[in-house]
């Protein structure tokens, strides 16, 4: 018997809302219904993709049959899912057929698993993670609520990613360390120690010799 796709709304009207609508179409247990922004109620009603844009409010008559994901990975992510929440939309777990996800590994409601991430086994992905592109999660590694991952960025084995953490694109992390919650990896970093909560680390610049 077939399977009826699930109607899903995307938190977010921007560039990036766009790219998760492309993953989207590739993936035939959803049906893209529209986007979903809380900023300019002005653009209310409008289209993107040819689907509609709703405003948050809207949410709160769209709860009982479509499901949401959220496509912000910016300081605002945790602030607008919750407040989607609030409304009794559902959240879904959507993985791209172009990854790979251990069996043995386990994923919170609202994750997204973008084309080419890999998550290794007995790895524990919490709620509302944002793993773009390309992202490597090795095995036994732990990432903690709303972390979001930059495209390429590689986790290895035995790691624990604090809640809300930012992972920049191409960023690397030695075996068994630990994120804190809330820091930033900036792009390119390579990090061999652990790091506390709410720190940014930065990869070092390259300098020219005269």
């Amino acid at each position: 018997m077939d399977l009826i796709p699930r109607p899903l709304l995307i938190l977010g009207a921007g560039a990036f809302a766009v790219e998760v609508a492309d993953l989207i179409s590739e993936i035939p247990t959803f049906e893209l219904a529209g986007f979903v922004q809380s900023v300019d109620p002005t653009q209310r009603d409008k289209e993107l993709e040819g689907l509609p844009v709703y405003w948050i409010e809207d949410l709160a008559r769209l709860a009982e049959t479509h499901w949401a994901i959220c496509a912000v990975g910016s300081s605002r992510r945790r602030a607008f899912i919750e407040q989607a929440a609030s409304f009794g939309i559902r959240f879904a777990t959507v993985i791209h057929p172009a990854s790979r996800v251990s069996a043995k590994s386990t994923l919170g409601e609202g994750t997204l698993v973008s084309a080419g991430v890999m998550i290794g086994a007995h790895a524990r992905v919490g709620r509302h993670v944002l793993l773009n592109r390309g992202t490597l999660i090795g095995h036994h590694t732990e990432v903690g609520d709303y972390a979001v991952f930059g495209p390429g960025a590689n986790i290895a084995g035995g790691c624990k990613i604090g809640e809300g953490a930012f992972i920049g694109i191409g960023a690397v992390v030695r075996d068994h360390l630990t994120i804190g919650a809330g820091s930033v990896l900036g792009a390119g970093s390579v990090v061999v120690r652990d790091v506390p909560k709410d720190v940014m680390v930065v990869a070092a610049r390259s300098v020219t010799m005269e």
